[in-house]
């Protein structure tokens, strides 16, 4: 509305411009009295056609390769503008435009400025960066006046540049890993009721023993119900589970979340590269696809950020649970298994004992929205505390500086 009343004021001023020039005539009997209009109306076609030939002397140039930086950096970005002609530019405003990660508008910057003849100059947009992903900074809008703020012509378009924020790598000054990691021990067997692994022996029949497992034909020789006992292989090292999932509507919520959460998965996968563990990174890609991904420099964090997705509002396109599922019964899984979410269910908690009383060692890190109140935060914390019955380590956290320098656990 503010726009459209900007376009009609400047005909409006030129229409009561047009009929003050006429009074004059109205009062005069004679041809002198239309001169003030014919002046006013031959210096008005003249601005006119001064506009049109300093829009065709104007030039800019901007974009270049795609930039990146850390979030919270700060980033100038420059746009050049060149007076082509022999002609002033006595009005010109340029509005820069930096889109969020939803596609609109985050920020922009208005500046005005006038151009001498054959002049270069540059115009610079400082943006700090708060949210990690990839951000564009474009002409929004490009604004050329005329010699009597009359007539104006706008346009805008051309390149971009292109901006990739990764996330800022917190350093832990430690984590809780199992006895066997610590220790240097290679491997470790934790038991397991999968079908189709080790086969070590039988014992007797306890109650919660699942059926499948019972050896029928011992136990009717036995005349006692055997249990058949299977095993894993726990390898030493540490996986890390990232859950995209949030039900949070509110955009600038899921961006603080996203980075939360990817903030969180980079700060073990730091820490465990600085203290040389195996680990594996587990998460669904933009095709929705499970992947695993071992690092071995802190630059590969970087290139990480590109396969991620943002987060996701529904549940069924990120079944967290199955990279729960699958760390608790993998075959060569690790023995340290830590999730790093923003959502809580009584099943995220079910799974995490389950891996507990399977013999590893579950972790939690949980990311809360920022600016919760005290009972909003103890509520979301309550079903956190059944893991204490279980010594289950959890951390919860809303800005993840809260990580560097943290011992979690």
């Amino acid at each position: 509305m503010k726009r459209m009343m900007k376009k009609i004021l400047r005909p409006l001023l030129w229409a009561i411009a047009c009929f003050l020039c006429f009074l004059p005539a109205l009062f005069l009997a004679s041809p002198a009295g239309y001169f003030p209009l014919l002046v006013f109306l031959f210096l008005s076609l003249i601005s006119g056609l001064y506009l049109l030939a300093l829009n065709k002397s104007l030039s800019w140039e901007e974009g270049g390769e795609t930039a990146f930086c850390r979030r919270g950096d700060q980033q100038s970005f420059g746009l050049r503008l060149h007076n082509k002609g022999p002609l002033v530019f006595p009005s010109l405003r340029v509005t820069l435009c930096l889109s969020d990660l939803f596609g609109g508008v985050d920020s922009t910057l208005d500046t005005e400025m006038a151009l001498t003849p054959f002049e270069q100059r540059e115009v610079n947009m400082d943006v700090r960066f708060t949210h990690i992903g990839e951000y564009t900074v474009s002409v929004r809008r490009m604004r050329i006046g005329d010699l009597m703020g009359i007539f104006s012509k706008e346009g805008g378009g051309g390149a971009e540049h292109v901006v990739q924020v990764l996330p800022h790598v917190w350093k832990l000054a430690g984590f809780p890993l199992s006895h066997e990691v610590n220790d240097e021990n290679p491997m470790a067997r934790q038991s397991s009721d999968r079908d189709g692994m080790d086969y070590i022996g039988v014992r007797e029949y306890e109650q919660g023993d699942p059926i499948k497992s019972i050896h029928w034909k011992l136990s009717a020789h036995a005349s006692a119900y055997m249990t058949k006992q299977m095993v894993t292989i726990g390898m030493t090292g540490l996986g890390i589970i990232l859950d995209l999932f949030s039900s949070r509507e509110d955009p600038e919520v899921r961006m603080d979340l996203y980075d939360g959460l990817v903030e969180g998965a980079c700060a073990l996968c730091s820490y465990a590269i600085s203290n040389h563990l195996d680990h594996e990174l587990y998460f669904f890609d933009k095709s929705r696809m499970r992947r695993s991904r071992t690092f071995q420099k802190q630059e590969e964090l970087d290139r990480m950020v590109l396969d991620m997705p943002k987060i996701v509002s529904d549940k069924h396109d990120y079944p967290v649970e199955q990279l729960l599922h699958r760390s608790c019964v993998d075959l060569y899984g690790k023995n340290n298994v830590a999730l790093v979410t923003s959502e809580v269910t009584t099943e995220t908690i079910e799974l995490l004992t389950r891996i507990h009383l399977r013999g590893r060692y579950p972790s939690l890190l949980l990311v809360l929205p920022k600016g919760l109140t005290e009972l909003q935060e103890a509520e979301a914390l309550a079903p956190l505390r059944s893991l204490d019955a279980y010594r289950i380590p959890w951390f919860a956290y809303a800005d993840p500086k809260m990580l560097e320098g943290g011992k979690l656990g």
